[in-house]
């Protein structure tokens, strides 16, 4: 069964590195499928035309919901203790040149299904 969207996680870091040049690079790319089971105002007497308005409604309120930034490092400090935790050892791995982090997020991104 196909999908009706796609939801695309990233980790994000942002640096200077060793040359005091700005970098960034992206990680840990996660794709999921989004499924619609049903839709919020759905009525089995609706002809095609407002079942398929109703249908493209909901696509973009689930691709509304689904694009965001969650931030977990910013302005020289983690936001919990965690997320330092989970991600310290990896930026310095993937990063092997960072001299000073600027901020780290996970970049989340929903497109539709074509």
């Amino acid at each position: 069964m196909g999908c009706d969207y796609y939801i695309q996680t990233d980790l994000v870091i942002v640096y200077y590195d060793n040359n005091n040049a700005l970098s960034s690079t992206k990680t840990n790319k996660f794709l999921e499928k989004g499924y619609i089971m049903s839709i919020s105002d759905e009525n089995s007497y609706d002809d095609y035309e407002t079942q398929s308005k109703k249908y493209k409604e909901e696509i973009k309120l689930r691709i509304k919901e689904n694009t965001y930034k969650k931030m977990l490092y910013e302005e020289n400090k983690w936001i919990k203790k965690s997320y330092e935790k989970k991600y310290s050892k990896e930026i310095n791995m993937i990063c092997p040149k960072i001299v000073k982090l600027v901020k780290v997020y996970t970049d989340h991104y929903a497109w539709e299904r074509l």
